[in-house]
């Protein structure tokens, strides 16, 4: 493949071939890069590129570039053929144009294609055409010449776009193929990370393999009620997870939470496939004083592993927002400045590497530093309307939930938290 500097060199290094053929038998003679001319003087050949047309062989090679998530896997390449036409002149009494177009074909014919090396000294030999950075030379695909024959309506349609030229010597050649590449970065392809136990390589592991489809959040051992009712929108201590996939059998089943922001995991949590219910695993998630530090409100990434017969599958993880609780609101009395300081104990602790805020119907107050994890929270409102507005506390951008179930069947009902400001 080859950037945009490709057609450029390929039409100094035809020159250049050309320049090299004629000065054999013309010693005056030369050949440049330029459209036919009228007024040209001593014995030269003109090159011209008069047309660029796509390459019917490779027009349809280029497969789609990108994958399913819009990164590039592949460059998109331009496939061309180039159409040039070689004006022979000089003096025609001493058949300088008809000897320069013999030794032009000669020329042509012992070397019919770009060399390595002719693109390396086009591209080194920069009389200031900015050729240097042409990278055609590490093409798979050789550039190679061919003449083209011409009727007479041809031709004359060709000579037609020159206006008021008259005609001269001429042959046309096609140069094929020349790839353009585009310079769109690349998705690279996976590092090796290890090999494989004695050198075997890597280990092969054929499907089905798990899936995890979907989660339900809820409350309640009565399984029936609680997947009857919508889920939560987030899980939080006490919370029930229904777990629905396929292919999730095997010997030991765990379920594994990562945290997506603080890059810590939950102790795994051994499960089993619910009796009756294929494909679905429940777990709850416990809320007693001891949970309180190794949970943590924010996103957490959602994985099953299933172990049968020596092997370890995991299924794809997905995301569960964790929700805080607020266990308790202390509100302070308004200092001089009509600033009120609010106090929250909130379930699970928030850690210090943990952004908090106190969420109220027309702002948002962030909250203050804290010496330990285990200190309260503390915000400070500024000039705060007298009464009682509801509040939410959101921990790295997860609001706590301002409703519960209760009774039977269970139904959701209102539980918000108030502040009642002095």
């Amino acid at each position: 493949m080859s950037n945009h500097l490709a057609i450029a060199t390929v039409t100094k290094a035809l020159a250049q071939m050309l320049d090299a053929a004629v000065k054999a038998v013309v010693d005056s003679a030369r050949a440049e890069a330029q459209r036919p001319d009228p007024n040209a003087k001593g014995a030269r050949v003109n090159v011209f590129l008069y047309q660029v047309s796509p390459n019917a062989a490779l027009r349809n090679g280029d497969l789609p570039t990108r994958n399913s998530i819009g990164q590039v896997t592949r460059r998109p390449t331009s496939a061309l053929d180039l159409h040039y036409l070689l004006t022979f002149y000089g003096d025609e009494p001493a058949l300088e144009p008809q000897r320069m177009l013999g030794a032009a074909v000669r020329g042509l014919v012992a070397e019919p294609g770009l060399s390595r090396d002719r693109i390396v000294s086009v591209t080194k030999d920069d009389n200031g055409d900015k050729l240097s950075g042409s990278n055609l030379a590490d093409a798979f695909e050789q550039v190679k010449f061919t003449p083209v024959p011409l009727t007479l309506e041809e031709l004359s349609r060709i000579w037609s776009i020159f206006y008021q030229t008259p005609y001269a010597l001429s042959v046309a050649y096609l140069a094929t193929v020349v790839l353009i590449e585009s310079e769109e970065p690349t998705q690279p392809a996976l590092p090796v990370l290890r090999r494989g136990q004695a050198d075997q390589g890597v280990e092969t592991m054929l499907g089905p393999f798990p899936i995890l489809d979907s989660i339900h959040i809820g409350e309640g051992d009565d399984d029936f009620a609680r997947l009857a009712q919508p889920s939560y929108p987030s899980a939080r201590l006490g919370t029930v997870l229904t777990l629905r996939g396929r292919n999730l059998g095997g010997e030991n089943l765990i379920v594994q939470f990562a945290h997506q922001s603080l890059h810590e995991q939950v102790p795994d949590i051994p499960v089993a496939l619910t009796p009756g219910r294929q494909g679905e695993i429940k777990v709850a998630i416990p809320n007693p004083a001891a949970d309180q530090t190794k949970w943590a409100a924010g996103i957490y990434g959602v994985t099953v592993v299933v172990r049968s017969g020596g092997q370890e599958r995991s299924t794809n993880s997905l995301p569960v927002r964790f929700a805080p609780q607020i266990q308790n609101i202390v509100v302070g009395a308004r200092d001089l400045n009509d600033d009120v300081e609010v106090t929250i104990i909130s379930s699970p602790e928030v850690r210090m590497s943990q952004s908090a805020a106190l969420a109220l119907p027309d702002r948002e107050v962030p909250g203050e530093a804290r010496g330990q994890p285990a200190d309260p929270l503390k915000f400070k409102v500024i000039h705060p309307g007298a009464g009682g507005v509801p509040v939410r506390l959101r921990v790295d951008g997860v609001d706590s939930m301002q409703f519960k179930r209760q009774g039977f069947p269970p139904t959701l009902v209102i539980d918000k938290q108030e502040v009642m400001f002095p």
